[in-house]
């Protein structure tokens, strides 16, 4: 008798963790910062649902919280085919593969134009989106010229902010200057 309600049991607390309530658990537990506890809820959504786009951010957003920059690449690439015209999801996934070139010199060199490619198409697919104007400013001021770094270029993207939000314009310029 004992084991007929462990198997209830069990069965029970697997569909409870399963359905959409879980995702709103996890996304609960996200904003408390309370990581790892989230992280096990949208690992066990995705087990149940492999291509659930709000699970695979979330898990992409903890795995860069935690600087794995490669787990957080490979939550995020998966986006980008579930909805590919999504400005966020390719800012996300350049952020990502940007930090992890950042971070290791040797694959750099094989990620540059995806870095860019990413950034750029999500300045692209929303012309009001700061976060990629901004980061394409760093990325190409800090990329030497040799590799497809140019001022020029991030003045473009700076000027793009100005527009925007003049006072993170007025950052972007500074820091094109500063690092000439």
């Amino acid at each position: 008798m004992k084991i007929f309600f462990l198997v209830i049991f069990f069965s029970i607390s697997k569909l409870i963790t399963t359905t959409p309530e879980s995702l709103e658990k996890g996304i609960d537990l996200f904003n408390k910062k309370q990581f790892e506890a989230a992280q096990e809820v949208f690992e066990v959504y995705l087990n149940e649902h492999p291509n659930n786009a709000i699970a695979l951010e979330y898990l992409g957003d903890i795995a860069f919280q935690n600087k794995k920059w490669s787990t957080a690449a490979n939550y995020f690439k998966p986006l980008l085919a579930i909805e590919k015209n999504n400005p966020r999801y390719h800012f996300k996934y350049a952020g990502a593969i940007g930090m992890k070139a950042k971070h290791n010199k040797l694959s750099a060199l094989f990620l540059i134009d995806d870095i860019k490619e990413h950034f750029v198409k999500a300045a692209a697919l929303d012309v009001t989106y700061e976060a990629p104007r901004m980061a394409l400013v760093q990325f190409l001021t800090e990329l030497p010229s040799a590799l497809g770094g140019s001022a020029k270029e991030a003045t473009k993207y700076a000027k793009q902010l100005m527009v925007l939000n003049a006072n993170e314009g007025q950052k972007a310029l500074a820091y094109i200057e500063a690092n000439r």
